[in-house]
């Protein structure tokens, strides 16, 4: 058997405009799927503290979305014309947008904050009258533990939408506690005694320095105002403890926290009425 190798060249000449369309094409498709997983696993370094399967799903999604560009893009080079394709594909994106706004509405929103990090799995937040910890951040609600025991779970547009108070982002927060002393207790021994206890508890911190502050004068006693800051983990704990000790301290000294009382001056009529009598009885 003879080749006709001038036939074979001809052949490959007048096809090498395709083979060089198809690589490029196998190229962008290749390209695009590892930008995919280069960028999903950026993504997935970047996002901490979420749930493993709702971190999958979003590199999964990232994957997809390259993908399917690569893939456009390589039937573009063939020839192929895909802008009957993107057209259909456009109408059939806007029959599922309104069949499934509100679904996507959640899908985005929890998108933005688990990019944003607004909020994290264990931060203590605020939403509404509503406080307690971030047990998940999911793609459509979270998650929220109340300090009463209750699990809330919000609606990721909801979450969106709401003033959320975040007390684990700030390294410090400010501790406000009032306190009332009698009339009678001395002010100035009072104050000094609190400020030495703030000054040595190792919790408190000492810049900006604890302040001790007549805020008041009140209907039982002087209203006193004790401001002083503490790490955010130790809120709780520090607060309650410094309460105690500020009341063990202040009975010690023998400085009175009083109860609630007031004054009342009572005039007496009695004797005035009587006089008045016997000089209606004389006249």
């Amino acid at each position: 058997m003879v080749l006709n190798y001038s036939l074979i060249l001809q052949h490959i000449q007048a096809n090498i405009g395709i083979f060089i369309k198809v690589v490029q094409a196998v190229a962008a498709i290749v390209i695009a799927y590892y930008l995919g997983n280069l960028v999903a696993r950026r993504l997935g370094k970047a996002i901490v503290d979420v749930k493993p399967e709702v971190l999958h799903n979003f590199e999964r999604l990232i994957k997809i979305i390259f993908t399917t560009i690569g893939v456009a893009v390589a039937l573009t080079i063939i020839g192929i014309d895909v802008s009957s394709l993107i057209l259909a594909a456009g109408f059939a994106g806007i029959v599922i947008g309104l069949a499934a706004q509100q679904v996507l509405s959640h899908l985005f929103s929890g998108l933005s904050l688990i990019a944003e990090k607004r909020i994290r799995v264990g931060d203590i937040i605020m939403i509404g009258e509503n406080t307690g910890i971030v047990e998940s951040v999911g793609l459509m609600s979270t998650r929220i533990r109340l300090f009463s025991g209750e699990v809330l779970t919000v609606p990721n547009t909801d979450l969106m939408s709401s003033r959320i108070y975040n007390y684990s982002e700030p390294k410090a927060r400010r501790i406000e506690i009032p306190i009332t002393i009698s009339y009678e207790s001395n002010l100035d021994k009072a104050i000094s005694l609190i400020k030495e206890l703030l000054e040595q508890d190792e919790y408190i911190l000492s810049e900006p320095p604890p302040i001790v502050f007549v805020e008041k004068l009140g209907e039982s006693g002087v209203d006193l105002k004790i401001l002083f800051w503490v790490p955010s983990m130790n809120y709780w704990e520090v607060r309650r403890r410094i309460v105690k000790e500020i009341k063990e301290t202040l009975e010690k000294a023998g400085i009175e926290i009083p109860y609630p009382r007031r004054v009342i001056w009572i005039k007496q009529l009695s004797n005035n009425i009587e006089s008045s009598r016997n000089m209606e009885t004389t006249s």
